[in-house]
């Protein structure tokens, strides 16, 4: 068995996930370059039963290239870069490995939201700078905090706001009504109840079809002129040029971002010179989310290709159907 990775931080916290994978026969070998395109990734993936990606684009091209191909893992949580139906139609699993960032991609939530607050980021580089510049911020004390999406991480998010007195309202498609009432979490009606009534708007959603543009021209319109917008999820849940707008028109206090439409963030974007809290796509990067994703992946992997199981793949019961037929 042999496994290609095309992600640079596989293993790199956790070298003892491949030394997992080699002891029990499976040969890992890295990609020539991070990241390839599809043609390439195409021509190198012959040979090998599974790949392991990081902002990867792996699409039919890919999945064509060659039948020997099992599965295909994320290392780390997001699929946008993964076409899951065509994966499906070649019978290869789809894995990642939800909730093992859980707490860094909460953590640096609560850490944006504290800084959006205070604005401590623009003080402390007026400082750095040599200028005593001070103004008065706001408390999250007391404030009321709306996340869209109660997953692993929106849930996070709540316990690690619990000190601060906040009142949690939230919007899930699927919602946990147990876990919501034992945390004292108000579960809303839809997701414009969230824009209106929050402080403090938080998004954990994945990106889908339902929630592309979740943040656009109307839903800013029903926030609060004194709200904030933190988005430590997709960079396609923001419709941009409304944000822009509303960020302008002081439609909003403002916002911390953490995830764009198109990265790296280019030169031009609207988004810069607005005096928004504008962070590299980081969330998931801390070495205990990396370390925790790696022996996941390494788990799933053995599971699949060596014991015939389906690593928890979110396709899975759709290639057991075509396999069946």
């Amino acid at each position: 068995m042999k496994v290609l990775v095309t992600s640079r931080s596989f293993g790199r916290e956790a070298p003892e996930a491949i030394r997992r994978l080699e002891s029990a026969g499976i040969e890992v070998v890295r990609a020539a370059a991070p990241n390839p395109a599809p043609e390439e990734l195409a021509r190198q993936i012959e040979g090998f039963d599974a790949l392991v990606v990081g902002n990867d684009t792996v699409n039919e091209t890919v999945f064509a290239a060659d039948e020997r191909l099992k599965v295909v893992h994320m290392n780390g949580t997001g699929l946008d870069g993964i076409d899951v139906e065509a994966a499906t139609r070649h019978g290869v699993l789809v894995c990642n490995a939800p909730g093992a960032n859980r707490n860094a991609v909460a953590e640096l939530t609560v850490a944006l939201m504290l800084d959006v607050a205070r604005s401590v980021h623009r003080y402390a580089s007026a400082l750095d700078d040599g200028r005593w510049e001070r103004s008065r911020g706001v408390e999250v004390t007391g404030k009321t905090v709306g996340i869209l999406g109660l997953g692993h991480i929106g849930k996070r998010v709540v316990e690690l706001l619990t000190g601060f007195e906040i009142e949690a309202i939230g919007f899930d498609s699927i919602p946990d009504i147990a876990w919501a009432e034992a945390a004292g979490v108000e579960l809303c009606a839809s997701a414009d109840d969230v824009f209106a009534r929050s402080d403090f708007l938080v998004l954990t959603l994945p990106l889908t079809e339902e929630t592309r543009h979740i943040v656009n021209e109307a839903t800013l319109d029903l926030m609060k002129p004194t709200a904030y917008l933190i988005n430590t999820a997709r960079g396609g849940l923001v419709d941009t040029e409304a944000l822009r707008r509303a960020v302008v028109d002081r439609k909003i206090a403002g916002a911390a971002l953490d995830a764009y439409d198109q990265e790296p963030l280019p030169p031009d974007s609207p988004l810069l010179g607005l005096g928004l809290l504008l962070t590299p796509h980081l969330a998931a990067s801390s070495r205990e989310s990396a370390a925790s994703v790696s022996r996941i992946v390494a788990d799933h992997l053995i599971d699949i290709l060596l014991t015939g199981g389906t690593g928890r793949a979110v396709n899975a019961s759709e290639v057991a159907i075509r396999q069946s037929n």
